[in-house]
């Protein structure tokens, strides 16, 4: 009998603003990739940086009570590889999303998933793909 072979998980980093826009409307697109990713229907790759970032964006916006960030930072850690990349790139208009990009070059992603027009613009880089969140939810058929 011959053992199964298993598909590859796809490999996505989810920009800040994923986490963000998921977590301030659960109901839209961010939300629904947010629970496909708890559903571990793709394997999360995120660094400390994209985790600390996305807590000091929610706390400073004040719109989210404290234990349901820090249940999300939880819950981010939780399901996703966390990786510390060591790659330094400077590739992004904003140099503020160029931590994004690391992460998915020495996570070996298959795809940056953002609402970012800085990272959308760039389109691609080391042919890792930038999406926006509906292609993302296109290629999971949700």
């Amino acid at each position: 009998m011959q053992k199964a072979v298993s598909k590859p998980q796809l490999r996505v980093v989810l920009d800040t603003n994923i986490y963000i826009s998921a977590s301030l409307s659960p109901g839209g697109s961010s939300g629904r990739v947010w629970i496909l990713a708890r559903q571990r229907r793709f394997q999360l790759i995120t660094s400390p940086f994209i985790v600390n970032e996305t807590g000091k964006v929610l706390r400073r916006l004040g719109r989210v009570k404290e234990q349901d960030v820090t249940q999300r930072l939880k819950d981010i850690a939780h399901i996703a590889e966390i990786i510390q990349p060591t790659t330094s790139l400077q590739v992004v208009r904003d140099p503020n999303d160029d931590p994004i990009v690391e992460c998915a070059v020495d996570g070996k992603a298959d795809m940056i998933v953002s609402l970012d027009n800085d990272l959308l613009t760039l389109k691609a880089y080391n042919n890792i793909p930038i999406l926006h969140v509906v292609d993302l939810l296109h290629i999971l058929g949700s």
